[in-house]
Order: C-alpha cells, then structure tokens, then sequence
C-alpha cells in the first residue's frame, strides 16, 4: 500500500512538472521580438555567405565551404524553441511591418527546416554538383546544353534532331533514382512539420490555395487545347509527316526563328540590351551588377541571378550563344538584378526574401522587350514584315511552352502528393495527355529539370509570373503608350515595383500597381487563346 506521504510527493511532483510544462508552453511578446530579431539577422549573414559560395559553385565548379555554412543555417533553423515560439507568433504581432517580417521569416525558416536537414542537403548538392559538370556525348564529343538544345530545335536532319534531343535529356538517367528519394525525403520531413507533403508546406508559405490553383491550371489547358492541336496539324503538314515527335515541334519554326536569330549574334546582345534599359532609366555600367557571360569547364551551363547582398552586390551568369533566345535569357536574368539593385527597404526580410512569383513577374516584365516590336525593329532593325512573321510564330511556341509546363507542373504536384509511385510513367501519362504526342519511357526528362532538384516546388512562380508580366505590359501600353524606350515606363517599374522588395505581399504590388487583381485573361488574350 502507498504512504498517505508518498502520494503527497506524487501529487506535488506531478504538479511541479505540470507546471513546468505550462511554463514551457507560455510565449511573450519580448519572447516574440527577440526570436525575430535573432533570426534575422542570423540569416541574413548567412543568406550572403551561402550566395559567395553558391556563385562560386556554379562559376568554378565548387565550393569549400558551402558545407560549413550550410551546417551553420541547419543549426539556426532546426533550433526547436526559437521555432516553437515562431508558431505561437501571430497573435503577438500588432505592427503591419512585424506582420509582413513574421511571414516572411516563418516560410523561409519552415522551408529550411526541410532543405538542410544534412540527408536532403547531401542528396541534393551531389545531383546539382553533378548537374553542372554534367556534358552529354553527342557525335563523340562531350556538348554543352546550349548547342544539344539548338541542334534539337533547328538541325535539319530529323534523326540528328532526335539524337540531340536525347542526349540533352540523358542526365536524367543519372538523376532519376536520387530525385525520386529526394521528393520522398522532402516529403517525409514536411510531415514531421506537421504537413501532409512538402508541397503543402510550400504552398503554406506562398498562401496558394490547392484548389484554386488546379481550377487555373484546368482553365488554361482548356483555353489552349484546341488551339495546340491546330499547331500541331499545321506543324505536320508542314513538315509531311505522318507522327510527329517531341523534337519536331520546334524545327517547325526554325525557318522564322533562324531567320531572326542572324541580327542577334553574341557581340551584340549584351548591347541591346544595355542601350534598351538606359532608355528605361537603367544604366547598367554605374549599378553594381556583374556579369559572367562566357561559356567554360565547370561552369554551369544554365543562367542565374545570384543577389549576394542586395543591393549592393549581385551578380548574373548566363552563358551566351547566338540567336534572340541566348538575349532574351540575358535579359531576364537582369531583369532579376535590376529587381534586387533597386530594392529601398532596411529590413532584410523585405530585401532578400523576395515572393517566387514577384520575382519572376519582374524578371519576364523586361524580358518582355525582346517581344515587342518597336523594340525589334529600332534594335535589332528587323523589318515590320519579319517581325510579323517572328511574332505570329512566337505566340504559338508560347502555347507549346504553356502545354509543356502544365505537363510539367502536373508532374510535380502528383509526385508530392501520390507517394511511392512510378515518376516515369506518371511523367509520361501527363505528357500524352498535354503534349498529344509519343511517349518514349526509356527517356527521362523529369529527371532532367533542375528546379525539381534545386528550386522545388517553384515551377509554378514562373507561370504567375507569365501572368504579372502580361498584365503589366497591359498596363504600361495603356497608361504610357508603350514600354520600349519610354522613361515613364521605367520610373513606373522602379516606384511601384523594384523598390519595395518583399514588404507588401506581390498581389496587392500588383493591384497597385495595374489597379486589378491577378488576372490570366491577359494571357489567354495575348496568345489568343
């Protein structure tokens, strides 16, 4: 039998520990403040020490301590109190700006709280590591992406077009088992967070409604289906074949294209697109953007802005080849710089933390010059018959690409969210569903996408980006007669956009700015749909 003493000491044990587990539980506003407070400028640093190491990782090849300082970041984030009191935040937080600091911070910190976890991490540096030393062999010789992607799209023997085409696609049979653990990593640690898969948790962050964003996705492959399959026909005919393949659709535009890409070669580029932007108000050589533009060994081969202390210090690689396409690029990525040279605010939130979507909207805003035909013709002094010709084409390659990226962004929200199941043959479904054209299971292009393994669950910024840009040309054509050489157009973008950074959300940027809520019907107008 238990003492009458014994069960006093239970009792008072158990409301000591009760207590204490009420104690742990209560978080204050000063709690609040200074968990904030830490967090931000911890990541901070180390947001521009990783950039230094991440530049160096894809100018050089590698990096000596990207693994320190990512242990460091792990370290920071996976701090259990500091993300507990992170949780029990909100209700702490009168001040709009703390609100807006909170959003950002909690996103980033629940995020890495997935990526650096040092499994994940390791599995994901080995895949991009081997990313960008990858070169495929082609003809006996190692190639870079750039010239597979060009001689699939416009070589006009078919079966080089198609041994091209599989040998810029061949990383992803190296890829494919490492991306597929990877999602299930991700998966697996967005769970221990509380989420159901990562994509959930991603999409958390960036306050995406699931359902909303499947209605869209939906719309535009209505929208664009039976226009795509008039291409396709047209394509065929044009090119009597019987079946047509995934690496004959392009060279059904390769006479335009070609055609256009002659008044874009390399040593030009880089001048258009200085002397456009100084019309914008944008003078390149006094803003602190550096650029890296020349192809070499252990340089990746794709193209990126790297914001390594914004706005004081970043920096763009690309790597130029000759054709509007290699400009456009080169355009868009600066795009991206002039956004984080141009950001105003202190907080560091606000500066580094930009929306995906923001983001891109910006980038593809000035990207956009490249299609526009004032731009065309006083530039690159095309002649108004060929720029018609060239925009005509563009729009429905512009189609191509929107099927192709719902291929690719139903891809990804199936792997997130159907566990243990085959990519591949998911990929492949979704591509005879979207694309209409054979499937070739011994290939695998998924694996192939760098966002999946880099950049997960962004995809999607790129296509409400597509919307912002649309709808912001929209409105710069209204309200100041045009966007080439238009000053006015360039203060707009600098005032309503570049300035604020990530302090107010982007959709209510954008409503300011333009006076309407993201709207695709712009899209859908402008290609036609």
């Amino acid at each position: 039998m238990i003492s009458r003493a014994a069960v006093i000491l239970i009792v008072g044990l158990a409301c000591i520990m009760l207590a204490g587990s009420c104690q742990e539980r209560q978080v204050s506003a000063a709690d609040v403040a200074l968990v904030l407070d830490s967090l931000e400028h911890k990541l901070e640093w180390l947001d521009y020490r990783l950039a230094l190491e991440g530049w160096r990782h894809h100018t050089e090849g590698y990096s000596d301590s990207n693994w320190f300082y990512s242990r460091l970041y792990n370290h920071v984030v996976s701090n259990s109190r500091d993300f507990n009191i992170l949780e029990k935040a909100k209700p702490y937080l009168t001040d709009e700006i703390d609100q807006r600091r909170y959003e950002l911070l909690f996103g980033a910190v629940l995020l890495e709280r997935v990526e650096s976890r040092p499994d994940i991490e390791h599995l994901r540096d080995s895949l991009s590591a081997l990313e960008i030393a990858y070169r495929a062999e082609f003809e006996g010789e190692p190639r870079h992406a750039n010239f597979l992607y060009a001689t699939y799209t416009s070589d006009r023997n078919r079966v080089r077009r198609e041994m091209a085409y599989r040998a810029w696609r061949a990383i992803g049979h190296e890829s494919a088992d490492g991306l597929q653990s990877l999602i299930r990593l991700r998966n697996q640690q967005a769970s221990r967070e509380g989420y159901n898969n990562y994509l959930a948790a991603t999409f958390k962050t960036q306050g995406i409604d699931s359902g909303e964003y499947l209605d869209l996705l939906h719309r535009l492959d209505s929208l664009s289906s039976e226009h795509y399959r008039t291409i396709l026909q047209a394509v065929r005919r044009k090119l009597s074949l019987s079946q047509l393949e995934i690496w004959d659709i392009a060279f059904g535009y390769a006479d335009v294209n070609r055609e256009v890409d002659r008044y874009f070669p390399v040593d030009s580029q880089l001048t258009f697109v200085k002397r456009s932007l100084m019309a914008l108000g944008y003078d390149l050589d006094k803003l602190p953007i550096y650029l890296d533009l020349e192809s070499r060994p252990d340089k990746s081969q794709f193209a990126y802005a790297f914001a390594v202390k914004p706005p004081h210090d970043i920096r763009v690689l690309a790597n130029l080849s000759g054709g509007l396409y290699s400009t456009r690029v080169l355009m868009y990525e600066i795009g991206h710089a002039l956004h984080s040279s141009h950001v105003s605010e202190s907080c560091a939130p606000f500066v580094r933390l930009i929306d995906g979507s923001w983001s891109e909207g910006v980038a593809q805003t000035f990207a956009a010059l490249c299609e526009d035909s004032t731009w065309l013709q006083k530039y690159a002094h095309l002649s108004p018959e060929l720029i018609s010709r060239y925009l005509k084409a563009r729009r429905e390659q512009e189609i191509i690409s929107l099927r192709l990226m719902l291929t690719r962004l139903m891809f990804e929200y199936q792997a997130y969210t159907n566990s243990n199941v085959d990519l591949n043959k998911i990929y492949w479904d979704l591509f005879e569903q979207y694309m209409l054209l054979p499937r070739h299971d011994e290939i695998k292009p998924w694996a192939a996408v760098s966002h999946y393994i880099t950049h997960p669950v962004y995809l999607q910024n790129y296509l409400f980006g597509n919307v912002v840009a649309t709808q912001t040309v929209a409105y710069l054509e209204k309200t100041y007669g045009g966007f080439t050489d238009r000053n006015t157009s360039g203060s707009f973008l600098t005032q309503n956009y570049l300035r604020f950074g990530s302090r107010y959300c982007w959709r209510e940027l954008l409503l300011r700015g333009t006076g309407e809520d993201l709207n695709p019907q712009y899209l859908v107008s402008r290609l036609g749909m």
